[in-house]
C-alpha cells in the first residue's frame, strides 16, 4: 500500500462514519417512517424489508437505544479500521517505531482493543506494565480492567479528535 492509498482508505473510513451520522439524522425525521415502511434492500436472492426499522424508530425509547447502538458500531468501525490501516502501513514500510512513538499510540491501541472486546477493557500483562496511559485529558488506568468503556470517557468527540490525530500523523510524519 502506498501512502496515497492509506490516505484514501482513511478518508473512506471517515466517509463511512459520516454516512452513518447522516443516516441517524434521517432516522429522526418524521418523513423517514413512511419511506422505510415501503422500502427494502435486495441483494442476491435476498430481500430485507425496512418496515422492521420503521417500527423500531417509531417508539422514542427504542429509537434512542437503536441509534446509540448504531453509533457505537460506527465508532468501533472507524477507530479499529483506521488504527489497523495505519499499523499495517507502518509495519510494511519500516515505520513501526515512528508509529509506536506517537503520544496517542498506546492509548489508541488500548481503546482499539477495548472496542474489539465488546467495549470492555481487558488488559494483558504488557498493557498493565504500561498503565497509566494518557491522551489529552483522558487516562486509562489499571482500575479500568474488565470495565465497560463509557461514552463520557471516550465518545464521539474523542473519537473524532483521535481520527484527526491519525490523519495528521499519516499526512505529516509518514513517508
Amino acid at each position: 500500500m502506498t501512502k496515497l492509498e492509506l490516505i484514501g482508505q482513511l478518508e473512506n473510513a471517515k466517509n463511512n462514519y459520516i454516512l452513518g451520522l447522516a443516516g441517524i439524522s434521517l432516522f429522526g425525521s418524521p418523513e423517514a417512517h413512511p419511506i422505510l415502511e415501503k422500502n427494502h434492500a435486495v441483494f442476491g436472492m435476498y430481500m430485507v424489508d425496512f418496515s422492521q426499522v420503521a417500527r423500531l424508530l417509531i417508539n422514542p425509547r427504542d429509537r434512542e437505544i437503536a441509534i446509540k447502538e448504531f453509533l457505537l458500531s460506527q465508532i468501533r468501525a472507524l477507530i479499529k479500521e483506521s488504527f489497523e490501516l495505519i499499523k499495517d502501513y507502518c509495519y510494511g514500510t519500516g515505520q513501526a517505531e515512528l508509529f509506536k512513538a506517537e503520544p496517542w499510540h498506546q492509548f489508541a491501541r488500548m481503546i482499539r482493543n477495548c472496542l474489539s472486546h465488546n467495549f470492555k477493557f481487558k488488559f494483558s500483562k504488557f498493557d498493565k506494565e504500561l498503565l497509566p496511559v494518557s491522551w489529552k485529558a483522558r487516562t486509562i488506568t489499571s482500575a479500568m480492567d474488565a470495565q465497560h468503556l463509557e461514552l463520557d470517557f471516550f465518545g464521539y468527540v474523542e473519537m473524532w479528535e483521535l481520527l484527526r490525530e491519525y490523519q495528521i500523523f499519516v499526512q505529516e510524519r509518514l513517508v
